[in-house]
């Protein structure tokens, strides 16, 4: 495409150079830059891109956007180059990478899905009922991209940086994607990836504590999280539905932030919503509700266990028929999803007790899985847990005292480190347990903490590896490594005793 097209429709953004130069491609990392390609000159959190635009020319960028002054010294040295001045160079990076690909989000249904928890699991039940319905789903989120079921490439961001997101977006609708569902996190919102997707309908699951680290407080988080909804109205689309949880304190604030041409929808269990639960039963092996919706009272029985999975279904149910599937597919669709990888995912090879793997990685979402836990039939709960390094030191507390209060034996461990001290983790994890209680240990190695916990199970019990869930790594300071909780968990329920009440293990 030539330069000229990509800034075509961007507001305060002039080129000095070549306006018809040739772009190969959009680029933010001057390492990866390839010949030809327009170069955007960053500031992250760690660097200045301004600072890199040198060794992206001498790999061969064709152009470079920047919001700062060009040195003369550096305009003189490649006298060929096009340069690009835009007032925000984040918001111009989206835009220009949307145009690039041609606009591709504006090709199909678009549904983003944000909040702390829940997003993932929405997700898949979203593509099961897209699925159902014959529309061919794209999947942009925590553990994968993928289209049609058919994996593109594992996820390394939630939400990729707007370049990548916007050629994921061109390849789902070449392949004849009729909705994409994606999750957008809050760094994502925060760091304007998705500025310029065309949003159809918002989803907002919940706010609970995350991601502080980055954010600094609650309220920027929420603030980041409401963003979705600015860009839902922004969106060129003309039916636009915002879907929020009728039963979060956020919810009123989300519902007046609305501009005029979106639609309103809820979901939710507590208070009145326009798709409601009630009559709910937790089941060994199942969740049932009655759906109260508009026009429908009907049984619903889901595979996924939990209250909170009640409320990802009501959220997916709630988005898909505001994107114009109808209600009965819907059902049908959240009704046929088995599990999901990582979410309380079960390790069953024949033992007399319950092993489940979950990606709960704040004390609000352990909490929520281990009072789901609590209402089925069991002996006692065994929770093996860590807190990752480098990460939001405020919830670690929180985390070791909704493990250790909610379970008979809370097993403190290792998650993903990173270059942080694991002894500072553990310190501050137990700040939350010290003096409070006594049925807590700390094994730093994460396999033996598993093995562990496999070893002290007795018939009827629940053991939960929480934290990982589908992640299929584990990283260290100075590398990453292989590992995966599920595979762990499988290997010591083999290696215990094989003792009477164990009967024949898979």
């Amino acid at each position: 495409m030539r330069l000229e097209e990509i800034f075509e429709g961007i507001p305060g953004a002039r080129i000095t150079g070549d306006v018809n130069r040739e772009i190969s491609g959009i680029a933010n990392d001057s390492r990866k830059v390839k010949k030809g390609e327009l170069f955007f000159a960053i500031t992250g959190q760690k660097t200045d891109g301004s600072l890199h635009v040198r060794e992206a020319l001498e790999k061969g960028a064709a152009a470079a956007a920047t919001d700062k002054p060009v040195p003369a010294e550096l305009a003189a040295a490649f006298p060929e180059t096009a340069w690009v001045s835009v007032p925000r160079v984040l918001e111009a990076f989206s835009a220009a990478s949307s145009a690039f690909y041609g606009n591709p989000s504006r090709r199909f249904t678009l549904i983003g899905i944000t909040g702390t928890n829940g997003k993932t699991t929405t997700a898949y039940l979203l593509e099961s009922i897209y699925d159902l319905f014959g529309a061919l789903p794209g999947v942009i989120g925590t553990i994968d991209y993928r289209v049609g079921g058919e994996v593109i490439s594992k996820a390394s961001n939630t939400t990729p940086p707007a370049h990548d997101l916007h050629s994921l977006f061109r390849t789902m609708a070449d392949a004849g994607a009729a909705a994409v569902i994606m999750e957008v996190s809050s760094h994502a919102l925060a760091l304007q990836r998705a500025d310029a997707a065309a949003f159809d309908v918002a989803v907002f699951t919940n706010l609970q504590r995350d991601h502080l680290d980055f954010h600094k407080n609650r309220e920027t988080y929420f603030k980041a999280k409401l963003k979705l909804f600015r860009l839902l109205a922004d969106s060129p689309k003309k039916n636009r539905s915002a879907v929020v949880n009728a039963d979060e304190e956020k919810t009123g604030e989300i519902l007046s932030f609305l501009a005029k041409g979106v639609t309103p929808v809820t979901y939710g269990i507590d208070k009145p919503a326009d798709f409601r639960a009630d009559k709910i039963e937790i089941l060994q092996d199942r969740s049932v509700f009655e759906l109260n919706a508009p026009g429908t009272r009907r049984k619903v029985t889901l595979r996924l266990l939990g209250r909170h999975n009640i409320y990802n279904a009501l959220a997916a149910t709630a988005a898909a028929v505001s994107a114009g599937v109808p209600l009965e597919t819907a059902v049908k669709g959240v009704e046929a999803l088995k599990n999901v990888p990582g979410r309380l995912e079960r390790v069953a090879l024949g033992q007399p007790f319950s092993v489940f793997v979950d990606y709960a990685h704040t004390d609000a979402a352990l909490e929520n899985v281990l009072s789901n836990l609590a209402k089925l039939p069991h002996g006692r709960i065994i929770t093996v847990f860590g807190c990752g390094g480098d990460r939001d030191r405020t919830k670690r507390a929180p985390m070791g005292k909704a493990a250790a209060s909610m379970s008979d034996l809370a097993i403190v461990t290792s998650d993903n480190p990173r270059g942080e001290d694991p002894a500072r983790i553990f310190s501050d994890i137990e700040a939350g347990l010290k003096g409070a209680f006594s049925n807590y240990s700390l094994i730093p190695d994460r396999k033996t903490a598993i093995t562990k916990a496999v070893e002290l199970a007795r018939a009827g019990d629940i053991v939960l590896i929480a934290g990982k869930g589908h992640e299929d790594y584990q990283i260290l300071n100075d590398r990453t490594i292989h590992f995966d909780d599920r595979e762990a968990a499988a290997e010591a329920i083999r290696k215990k005793v094989a003792s009477t009440f164990y009967g024949d293990i898979k």
